[in-house]
């Protein structure tokens, strides 16, 4: 499967700023990362933009749609210069959608980013503000469909976008960063945040 998912696809390079997809775009295939990073953003109808998830090497992403055929849920913008094999729509319709057992391999990564958005819609009901900056700092270290940590850093990242991400201001967001960083469980620094406690 894995030669034939390389034989069908093609690689193009982003600079960083380059969106691979925006929110709202018609599906055209799944996108895996092989280098660089890349930021998931959803766009609220207010014209916020939440940093959601950051993709790593060994990301892919555009499951739901090639599945329902709707547009993207969200951007997948290039944090820094990205190199990404793109598997087009037909293919993913040939290798995964026409076998069952491969549609169950081929849905399993969207179906634990259900399970965790499921945790999340718990977890932001019963956390404290301190409790969901914690979570998510953890969140933007690790794989999106796994939970396991892929990185002890996050960047470029800036406070008003993690203040976004924990529907906070930025100067609350600035003293919970602060107290994080005071309890040495984080360390800022420009554009970046080092986690140095996962507990």
């Amino acid at each position: 499967m894995q030669e034939e998912v390389l034989r069908s696809a093609t690689r193009q390079k982003l600079r960083r700023g380059k969106h691979l997809f925006r929110q709202g775009d018609p599906p055209n295939g799944i996108h895996g990362l092989v280098s660089g990073e890349a930021q998931i953003v959803g766009t609220t109808l207010a014209g916020l933009d939440i940093l959601v998830a950051v993709y790593r090497p060994g990301d892919w992403t555009g499951f739901l749609s090639s599945v329902d055929e709707g547009p993207y849920t969200f951007s997948v913008i290039a944090s820094q210069p990205c190199e990404v094999l793109h598997l087009p729509l037909a293919a993913v319709n040939r290798l995964f959608l026409s076998d069952a057992e491969n549609f169950r391999r081929f849905v399993l990564p969207e179906m634990a980013s259900i399970r965790a958005i499921y945790s999340q819609v718990v977890e932001s009901l019963a956390f404290t503000p301190l409790q969901r900056l914690a979570r998510r700092l953890i969140d933007l270290t690790s794989e999106p469909h796994g939970g396991q940590a892929s990185s002890s850093f996050i960047s470029p990242v800036t406070q008003d976008q993690i203040a976004l991400s924990i529907m906070a201001s930025r100067q609350w967001t600035n003293r919970l960063l602060q107290h994080l960083e005071q309890a040495d469980v984080i360390r800022i620094s420009r554009s970046r945040i080092d986690i140095l406690d996962r507990a």
